[in-house]
């Protein structure tokens, strides 16, 4: 496990293993994520080992509107929040099984903006657990597992804050998935 800076070389090593399909944590605007290619079975599969869970729903973080738009299609009212809301705390639902975001922490943008595609953001941390806000605990969590991502950026600690709020599209009418920092 390789642990950087976020600064250019150590984001330049990130972008190298998140194209080799590796996994990586990093701090994103609500708390640590972990996170790879989104349509990657071996990416996903890691995950989940790390995160010693099951369920395979994920929120993604993309670089734009636009990268959201080349993978997905949004039909008006997503589209509608999406510019309203992003970038900033609000998923929203695209499919059974992913939400898209685009999180207002630069960072969190290139990573996706440079690999081409959006990126896994779940919480970096065992499955029900508290989220994690500083790297110095992310690295200490991480260091002992068995399953482990292969870099860590360490940003030190971050301001803590309510997760991403997730919302669904259904006939036309906004559905609460999750309520989090952002109230609609």
């Amino acid at each position: 496990m390789k642990i950087v800076l976020p600064n250019r070389q150590g984001l330049k090593s990130a972008v190298g293993i998140l194209k080799d399909e590796g996994v990586i944590i990093f701090p994103t605007d609500t708390a640590y994520g972990l996170g790879g290619i989104f349509n990657s079975p071996k990416v996903i599969n890691k995950i989940l080992k790390i995160k010693k869970r099951q369920d395979r729903k994920f929120t993604l973080a993309c670089s734009s509107l636009n990268q959201v738009e080349k993978f997905f299609k949004l039909n008006v009212e997503q589209r509608r929040l999406a510019k309203e809301f992003w970038p900033g705390p609000l998923s929203i639902v695209v499919s059974s099984k992913l939400a898209v975001r685009v999180p207002d922490n630069k960072l969190g943008r290139q990573l996706a903006q440079l690999v081409g595609k959006p990126l896994i953001a779940t919480s970096a941390n065992l499955s029900g657990q508290k989220n994690i806000y500083d790297s110095q605990k992310v690295i200490r969590e991480f260091v002992k597992r068995k399953h482990q991502p292969d870099l860590i950026i360490a940003g030190g600690k971050l301001k803590k804050v309510k997760p991403s709020t997730v919302v669904k599209i259904e006939k036309g009418e906004i559905k609460i998935v999750r309520r989090g920092s952002i109230k609609i």
